[in-house]
């Protein structure tokens, strides 16, 4: 007895000493996830949008899921210490305190993570800046310069000075886009002249991912952005174009430790000294030798300098004083000019050009540039100043404005007007008197251009009346309306309201009223618009107003009204007298009603009404009166009469929505031959879409949702449709056999779910996505032969060869996902996702149901030469990828399989005991890997240092 006392006692001793070792592992253990989520947190601070790795976020679960496992198996062996004697429990506890120590071991091991906890930044973050090249020692030197201080631990805030035009932005860029390569954190804001500090934060909070726009409270946004900045390290803030001292305290900027650092670009050395830089660069003018060089870059190949041309213009660079932006603006004017004449010219306007208070030489160089162009392409440079200053300007926007002022040939179609707007915009980019921005969506004015403008406007002809982004909380006084203005700009202001006691301006040249974007304007008075009988552009977008005087009634020479986002307004007065009206915003307005007398409208082109979910109806007829329609978006709860949107032949551009089949039916027989440029057509209840992030770039969309249909119901399709989605469309059973594959269609995305008779779908260019279709029996509808019951597998040339993501979930009725037809189909497949299909038996099986144990082929087939990812998920029946053997894709990096029990062999896998140079991760249930079979005795062992385990 006293030798079982002690064997059973050793054995105790035994394991209290094995949960002790489990616990010490399971501390080292603890402490490396401290470390590692401290470092994500610090990444979720670190102003970009980087995200954990699946490697790391599966880890991280396994310690979560290892540490409760420990805790439950010591209070485990601490309460059947009284069943001690039963040795099958004695060494049940043994192996599973040995298991548990093993993968606390593993998982230690695991927390290298050689390929980093984050995937890389977003894309958006870390896209280098388009600028210039550096000309000359001076530019360089000062790079130099500056990147030293920025890597060195001196020198916290870092202030780069010099004169407008002197190239202090475009020094900036350049160090920016280095930044970027050598891996910093780095964000770009811009201030300029009549920053607030409210508007700095909220600016500084937005480039570095931080939600502050629900406190109102500067102290508290100012500590959060504090606190922000604290967690970060190695980051580096750039504000552009300060004009007066800024406290860095008061916005929350915290630099000066853990290699946190501000630099800041101003025209004045003593900015520099309020805000207490360390490090003051000034950054001169070009030497003669330089200038040259930058004008002669710029200039170009394509204009060759003559003996004479060359001497005139070196003349014209030393009128630049050796600012690049004036060498830059005065070259772009001249590209392409070989006249002497011409040279001459040049050079006698840029001397005799004068300025009353405008001292700076570079203001003749850019007026000048302006001069040169024609009368139409002056109007719309000069438009961009209606912009606040340092302002990115969508193009788009732009050329809508440049179409409501009849700056484009307004009898062209929508498309060639935009294309003629984006000529005129190329132009004035071409000729450096506009930025535009890395992806071509936006153009900018230099601040120096921007003012060369007002300065012209200033004394007119044509006469502007600018304070936009002027922080006004009133309208200008009653002398600054002017009867001679033709546009007044007073957008991104704080403008409440227009007293009531205030005279009506008397602008009876007035052409455009742009009052967007002052948030809290709500308060129009009865007679403000009297003595505005020209008017043909009013703006009040973006703002609180809750109704529209009943004088805008007699604004008959209106081409444009826009309402867009005002949020606030109910009512719109009756617009039958705007007949030269072609452009009506009301989208995201609060109006109940079609506005009175929009059928006599007939001039207009441009509706909409997308996001007034007040609108609950479109009374039936108006819309076919509107025969010259070209831009219609429609309330997402009106339903549309598809004859009447049918009816619309210039239609280019439509979203609606129709009741039923039938409505759409009606509307696509009428565009047979045609249809508009793009369109997003919504049938049954609207499918809200914002989620698709993927499907932005496409135009052409069309989605059918929760519908009931009859079986005998067809289906067809506008030409050149790129998106389509069925959502809980009940009772149509196939898209493979209707109209849409022998139409000119471009599909790129197809997404069918939740359609609980759908046996068959059909491809799409890019990608597929069937999901919850319990009746999908196969992809494409089998042709049966007359002359035999048999259906033929044969697939049309290419019907799957562009396609690179195919994503199945829920389809019960699939027993095998490919067959050796279509997988040869598959040449382009890049991600290959399955996942709770719980019939499916094979990923490749034969084109036959007949025998579903039958041998298969011994041919070796190969999988699609540029697959990436596959994941299995969910599969309970699955037994095998092929019969027979196959051989992997060379630039196949991930593979994740989960819940598949009968799968045995991994066959796809990697016959030979080595893997492909592309693999990256292999994610597992530890269970399942340890039992899987291989061909290959050494095979698991080789992908081992690929494997991840994952949580069952």
């Amino acid at each position: 007895m006293e030798r079982i006392a002690s064997a059973l006692a050793g054995s105790s001793d035994q394991l209290d000493e094995k949960m002790v070792t489990l616990k010490r592992k399971l501390q080292v253990l603890e402490s490396k996830q401290d470390d590692v989520k401290e470092e994500l947190k610090r990444v979720e601070y670190s102003f970009s949008t980087k995200k954990p790795r699946k490697e790391v976020q599966h880890w991280l679960a396994e310690v979560e899921r290892l540490n409760t496992a420990v805790q439950q198996k010591e209070k485990e062996v601490h309460e059947r210490r009284s069943w001690w004697g039963n040795k099958i429990l004695r060494g049940e506890l043994h192996r599973s305190v040995d298991k548990l120590t093993t993968e606390v071991e593993e998982l230690a091991e695991q927390s290298k993570f050689p390929r980093g906890l984050t995937l890389e930044s977003h894309e958006g973050k870390r896209v280098p800046f388009p600028t210039s090249s550096l000309i000359g020692e001076t530019f360089q030197k000062n790079k130099s310069e500056i990147l030293d201080c920025l890597m060195g631990d001196k020198d916290s805030v870092i202030g780069i000075y010099g004169m407008g035009g002197v190239g202090k932005t475009t020094l900036l860029t350049h160090i920016h886009n280095e930044l970027l390569k050598r891996r910093i954190e780095v964000s770009w804001v811009n201030v300029s002249q009549n920053f607030s500090i409210q508007k700095l934060q909220h600016d500084i909070a937005k480039a570095i991912d931080l939600d502050i726009s629900k406190e109102d409270d500067e102290r508290k946004r100012a500590a959060q952005l504090a606190w922000a900045f604290q967690r970060q390290k190695n980051f580096i803030l750039i504000l552009d174009d300060v004009w007066e001292n800024i406290s860095l305290e008061k916005v929350g900027i915290c630099v000066g430790e853990n290699g946190r650092k501000l630099i800041l670009t101003t025209r004045s050395l003593e900015v520099c000294r309020m805000i207490y830089c360390e490090k003051k660069i000034k950054v001169q003018p070009l030497s003669n030798v330089e200038a040259w060089a930058l004008f002669v870059k710029t200039l170009g190949n394509q204009t060759l300098l003559s003996g004479q041309n060359e001497g005139i213009a070196k003349s014209l660079v030393e009128e630049c004083d050796g600012l690049p932006l004036g060498i830059i603006v005065m070259a772009g004017s001249m590209k392409g000019v070989e006249d002497i004449r011409e040279w001459r010219h040049a050079l006698e306007e840029i001397r005799d050009v004068k300025h009353d208070d405008m001292q700076e030489r570079v203001f003749r160089v850019l007026e000048y540039s302006y001069l040169k162009l024609n009368g139409k392409v002056q109007e719309c440079f000069l438009y961009c100043s209606l912009y606040p200053e340092d302002e990115w300007i969508r193009r788009d926007e732009l050329i809508e404005h440049f179409i409501d002022e009849k700056l484009v040939d307004g009898m062209k179609s929508r498309k060639s007007q935009f294309d003629e707007g984006h000529v005129i915009v190329n132009k004035l980019e071409n000729i450096c008197l506009l930025e535009p921005d890395g992806l071509h969506e936006h153009v900018k004015m230099h601040d120096l251009v921007r003012d060369m403008a007002l300065s012209v406007t200033r004394v007119g002809p044509p006469r502007f009346l600018v304070q936009a982004g002027m922080k006004l909380e009133d309208i200008p006084n009653e002398e600054k309306w002017s009867e001679d203005l033709v546009r007044v700009s007073l957008m991104r202001n704080y403008i409440k309201s227009i007293p009531f006691d205030s005279s009506p301006p008397k602008c009876p040249t007035l052409l455009t009223l742009l009052l967007r974007d002052n948030d809290f304007f709500r308060v129009i008075p009865r007679l403000f618009f009297m003595h505005m009988k020209s008017l043909t552009v009013l703006d009040l977008s973006d703002t609180s107003i809750d109704s529209l005087p009943s004088s805008i009634s007699n604004l008959e020479s209106l081409t444009a009204l826009l309402l867009q986002d005002c949020g606030q307004l109910r009512f719109v007065p009756s617009l039958e007298n705007l007949t030269t009206l072609r452009r009506l915003e009301l989208q995201r307005s609060a109006i109940e009603e079609v506005p009175k007398g929009l059928e006599k409208l007939i001039n207009l082109r441009y509706l909409s009404f997308e996001g007034c979910l007040c609108l609950l109806t479109m009374p039936d007829g108006i819309l076919s009166k509107l025969s010259q329609i070209e831009y219609f978006k429609s309330s997402e709860k009106v339903t549309l009469r598809g004859e009447e949107i049918g009816s619309l032949e210039k239609l280019e551009n439509f979203s609606g929505r129709f009741k039923d089949i039938s409505e759409f039916n009606s509307c696509i027989r009428l565009w047979e031959e045609w249809a508009p440029e793009e369109y997003s057509i919504h049938v049954g209840n609207w499918y809200d879409d914002a989620d698709e992030t993927d499907i932005l770039s496409l135009s052409r969309h069309v989605i059918l949702n929760e519908l009931a249909t009859d079986s005998e119901d067809t289906l067809d399709w506008p030409r050149g449709t790129e998106f389509l989605k069925l959502h809980e469309c009940h009772g149509i059973t196939s898209l493979s056999h209707n109209a849409t594959v022998k139409k000119e269609i471009d599909l790129w995305k197809c997404q069918v779910s939740s359609c609980d008779s759908m046996r068959h779908v059909i491809c799409s260019r890019e990608i597929l996505q069937p999901e919850g279709l319990p009746m999908l029996t196969d992809f494409v509808e089998r042709e049966r032969s007359p002359s035999s019951s048999a259906a033929s597998s044969m697939l049309p040339i290419n019907t799957f060869f562009l396609l690179k993501e195919l994503e199945i979930k829920g389809c019960h009725g699939l027993k095998r996902l490919f067959t050796p037809t279509l997988l040869s189909n598959l040449q382009s497949l890049e991600s290959c996702e399955v996942g709770e299909c719980s019939q499916l038996v094979e990923i490749i099986g034969e084109t036959s149901d007949e025998d579903e144990n039958r041998e298969s082929t011994t041919a070796v087939m190969t999988m699609p030469p540029g697959l990436q990812f596959l994941e299995l998920i969910d599969l309970p029946e699955l037994k095998s990828f092929c019969n027979s053997s196959i051989k992997v894709s060379d630039s196949l990096k991930d593979v994740v399989i989960r819940g598949c029990p009968r799968l045995m062999r991994i066959t796809l896998l990697w016959e030979e005991p080595h893997p492909d140079p592309s693999l990256q991760s292999i994610y597992v249930e530890k269970d399942w890997w340890d039992t899987v079979e291989w061909k290959h005795p050494k095979t698991k062992e080789v992908l081992q240092p690929y494997v991840w385990f994952i949580p069952a």
